[in-house]
């Protein structure tokens, strides 16, 4: 949910946050007519839906949130909990594609929002702040692309060595939790499966 928060938003709002960093206190109030912010409460819906196109990217001011993969209708995979300083939805700088996860508030959440029409006036008017800005969600795309990497190549040696030493029998085997940081969530919370 838009609030009019935006219209309070100061400089030392933005100083603290890692996004900001090498930003002067001139170029944050340049940048602050070009920020909307969002609140977003627990259970009220996605902040981002997995195939629906990307709007802008938004960096998390108070509260915290699970990026999750969709698998089916009932479940989806919970890839990482974000929180203040964190931002979401960094690859709508550079594809125009629908997100390839969706985003829920675990808390209430409020947000600075960078929105594909702002992020383009922002371009027109102040290009030193845009090209800020696309490097700052490029740097950060690349780690998370690190990151997944990674979490690949380690569920791989993980599943391999599962296959030429296969754990005994009587394990049960609950799904994709062996990754690290994975966890398996029920996305109908109000009618959960019968255990």
């Amino acid at each position: 949910m838009k609030d009019n928060y935006a219209t309070s938003l100061q400089v030392e709002d933005l100083i603290p946050l890692d996004f900001f960093i090498g930003y002067t206190p001139a170029e944050l109030r340049q940048l602050i007519p070009f920020l909307e912010t969002f609140h977003y409460k627990p259970g009220e819906g996605p902040i981002f839906s997995e195939d629906l196109s990307r709007k802008g990217i938004q960096l998390i001011l108070e509260g915290e949130v699970h990026v999750i993969k969709v698998v089916s209708e009932e479940v989806g995979i919970v890839l990482a909990t974000l929180r203040r300083g964190e931002i979401i939805g960094e690859a709508s700088m550079f594809d125009e594609g629908p997100h390839t996860s969706s985003v829920e508030a675990v808390e209430p959440t409020r947000t600075i929002a960078i929105t594909k029409e702002n992020y383009e006036r922002l371009v027109r008017e102040a290009p030193h702040l845009g090209i800020k800005i696309a490097n700052k969600a490029a740097s950060i795309l690349s780690d998370r692309l690190r990151q997944a990497n990674e979490a690949v190549l380690t569920y791989a040696i993980w599943s391999k060595s599962l296959s030429q030493n296969p754990p005994p029998s009587s394990w049960r085997w609950y799904g994709p939790t062996a990754a690290e940081n994975l966890t398996v969530r029920d996305l109908d919370a109000e009618n959960p499966e019968d255990s």
